[in-house]
């Protein structure tokens, strides 16, 4: 049910390394005829990047993966030609680190809930009749502008830690007026949920056992925890909500 948090990470790299080696196998094999112009390498470059992309959709990469993997492939491919400043490292090292810090420090990596997923957890939502609503590390605030959406009257909370994440939930917030919803720059542990009817997470296997003990001991009776894909070592589920999309995403619910 669970998969290591590593795999993604490695999943992404290889298949980067793998569609980038192609490409420049290409450029400096090719007959000599082959037109080697900026335009060309620049085309083998993101030709290279989709192929990424496709390996990446048949092996289930998440899509916050697929985007790395369309930005790291052609990266690996111009890089070793066009030799750009050495200022151009560290500020790639910088902009990757805005979205996926926590895949090093707390082992979880960006994951993206599909629309499918959203609309699932707006109904169990719905139909605890709660009033507060907290996502623990909500990412690009897809889940919860669809709650915010689905739940005019309720209060919805997203938390999360990775700056340009933050800063892209919390624009995104804005600019959709869901007057409703709140996103915070707070760590998962800092974060109160005692006043929670439904808490989520889409995080690792790596936190959950942490992430349970956290939620026993601070969410109140009658509320319910959804964890998207990933259980709570030793603890069978109350209820599983397989979600009609691609992966068969399972949302794993435990009451309290």
């Amino acid at each position: 049910m669970s998969r290591p948090a590593a795999r993604p990470v490695l999943k992404t790299l290889a298949t980067s390394m793998l569609m980038a080696g192609l490409a420049l196998g290409i450029w400096g094999f090719a007959p000599l005829e082959f037109p080697r112009t900026h335009l060309t390498l620049i085309g083998l470059g993101f030709s290279a990047a989709l192929g990424g992309v496709a390996i990446g959709r048949f092996s289930n990469l998440g899509t916050a993966w697929l985007v790395l993997t369309f930005i790291a492939t052609p990266a690996l491919v111009l890089v070793p030609i066009y030799q750009p400043p050495i200022w151009v490292f560290p500020a790639i090292v910088l902009m990757l680190a805005g979205f996926y810090i926590n895949g090093v420090r707390e082992q979880v990596p960006l994951y993206l809930s599909n629309r499918r997923t959203q609309d699932a957890i707006a109904a169990i939502f719905e139909q605890t009749n709660g009033s507060t609503f907290i996502d623990l590390g909500c990412g690009l605030g897809d889940v919860v502008s669809a709650v915010a959406g689905k739940a005019p009257n309720k209060h919805v909370i997203g938390v999360e830690t990775a700056p340009f994440s933050y800063l892209i939930a919390k624009a995104r917030n804005i600019i959709m007026g869901h007057r409703n919803a709140t996103i915070r720059f707070e760590s998962i542990w800092n974060t109160d949920v005692s006043d929670a009817d439904v808490v989520y997470a889409f995080l690792s296997p790596a936190p959950m056992a942490r992430l349970s003990e956290k939620l026993k001991a601070e969410m109140k009776p009658g509320s319910c925890f959804i964890s998207n894909s990933f259980a709570v070592p030793g603890g069978e589920p109350d209820e599983i909500v397989i979600v009609d999309d691609s992966r068969q995403t399972q949302l794993l619910i435990w009451r309290m």
